[in-house]
């Protein structure tokens, strides 16, 4: 492992922080609160950031030549350790989360887009504070090394591995031969995106502190709102618009260029974009069909119970976690077609969570040829997606990750249990952290919060988040020996 050379590139990530922890003092400037200790917090936390970014790029050098997948499974995860302790800090010098426990998981469930929070009444806070709480969600929805490597190319040959060690799900595809500008294309997608959903949330009625927040959640699929009902006060034609451009992130990025660059059968022809629609299709009609059957139409009629089945339907699917219902008195039934939802998540290179629709159905084929074996023992079969054969390592690493998600579920829950946890919040929030959702069911539900869990299970969450956002193998191969020898 070359220690020096991930420490280098973890210095010119701070820098970089230091600069995105400037953002909101502009914030404070149209405010008219410099000089305020908000304002204050926001500098000394930038300050802090900057010094120890330049001491780090002092004290050591950058070799591109020795920097591979050992020290970019290093530098992507310790990277977001160090956003947590630095993001955290406006929260703890104006003391509006005063627990470091506190401050730091509601820092990592922001740039994890987890949207796990503490906060009781979200309102309350300052907007500079919430606008960095936003902003978290932002940065971290296209990833912090993938926002290094699209504006930092001095990286070079490293940022190749660093930008593989962190993009979501078991391929990525390379569109353009230099990494820094297949990063700089999908950022493009990513800040489309971000003005779209700006302009619209603003002109249907929203203002601009609550639209460009909003968007920041929406768009990275973390779910941070600024209201403790999340968008359930907001107006039908926000929630339409926050849906729609939740489903939008939930697709992935490269599928999305094709569609800006005219070519949107490319997307449609995409077996993870089916199976995707396919699958949100079904759960909005058995959640719709139930609730009609058991309760009959809301107050707002058919409209309503489409608009709060299908938003609910695509907040967690994209791992968003956006409420505009409260999904925890629904009828059982209809818990496990949400738990399914959370499991499975969003298409791989997106922004969204989960074990992702492509691994899904790559281990639904795998189980499949098995059954098939079992007839032919002698032929051949070839797990295939989309009329491509899938290389036979692609599907080893998702019987994998399949087999370490359920065993850090079941640990996980096991462990909050023992803390005297129920069994329906221990499991629903290891899996909402683990798949980077937000709310879950029972003590962690749509209209409660994660402030009352012990903080050793805060902590355990934290790590679940961890996991759940870099899938598991960039976390746990820094716990073998091989990963830090020369």
């Amino acid at each position: 492992m070359n220690v020096g050379a991930v420490l280098y590139v973890l210095g010119r990530l701070c820098t970089l922080l230091a600069v995105l922890l400037a953002v909101p003092l502009l914030l404070c400037l149209n405010e008219g609160t410099l000089g305020t200790e908000v304002a204050d917090a926001f500098i000394v936390s930038a300050a802090v950031s900057l010094g120890l970014g330049w001491a780090l790029q002092l004290s050591f050098e950058f070799d591109a030549q020795h920097f591979g997948f050992g020290e970019a499974f290093a530098t992507v995860t310790l990277s977001w350790v160090l956003f947590t302790g630095l993001g955290a800090l406006p929260f703890l010098i104006t003391a509006e989360i005063p627990g470091v426990i506190d401050a730091c998981f509601e820092t990592l469930s922001g740039f994890t887009t987890t949207g796990c929070s503490i906060l009781v009444a979200p309102e309350e806070m300052s907007h500079p504070l919430l606008f960095w709480r936003a902003m978290t969600h932002w940065i971290g929805g296209m990833g912090i090394v993938a926002l290094s490597v699209a504006i930092l190319p001095a990286l070079g040959a490293g940022g190749n591995f660093l930008f593989q060690a962190e993009m979501p799900g078991p391929e990525n595809e390379k569109l353009l031969p230099r990494i820094s500008s297949t990063a700089k294309l999908l950022w493009g997608v990513y800040v489309g995106l971000t003005v779209s959903e700006f302009l619209l949330l603003w002109l249907a009625g929203m203002t601009p502190f609550d639209s460009i927040c909003h968007t920041f959640a929406t768009v990275a699929t973390g779910g941070f709102g600024t209201r403790a009902d999340s968008l359930a006060s907001f107006s039908p034609a926000i929630q339409w618009i926050v849906t729609g451009f939740m489903f939008l992130a939930g697709l992935n990025f490269v599928m999305l260029l094709s569609a800006a660059r005219g070519r949107p059968l490319v997307a449609l022809r995409n077996t993870e974009v089916r199976v995707y629609m396919a699958l949100i299709l079904l759960a909005t009609t058995i959640f719709a069909v139930v609730l009609f059957v058991t309760r009959g139409l809301p107050d707002g009629g058919v409209e309503e119970l489409v608009r709060d089945t299908t938003f609910t339907t695509v907040s967690l699917a994209t791992s968003t976690g956006f409420v505009t219902a409260d999904f925890e008195v629904w009828p059982p039934l209809l818990h496990l077609v949400i738990l399914s939802l959370m499991f499975v998540g969003a298409c791989a290179g997106s922004t969204g969570g989960g074990s992702k629709v492509i691994r899904f159905i790559v281990a639904g084929k795998a189980g499949v040829r098995e059954v098939r074996r079992l007839l032919r023992p002698s032929a051949v079969f070839v797990v295939k997606v989309g009329g491509r054969p899938v290389s036979e390592d692609v599907v080893q690493k998702t019987i994998g990750y399949y087999v370490i998600y359920m065993g850090s579920l079941v640990i996980g829950t096991a462990i909050l249990m023992a803390l005297s946890l129920s069994m329906g919040t221990s499991f629903s929030a290891v899996l909402s952290c683990l798949s980077n959702i937000g709310p879950g069911l029972d003590a962690v539900g749509p209209t409660h919060n994660f402030a009352a869990i012990p903080d050793l299970g805060k902590l355990l969450l934290m790590f679940c988040m961890l996991l759940g956002r870099l899938e598991f193998y960039s976390v746990l191969v820094l716990f073998l020996p091989l990963a830090w020898r020369r």
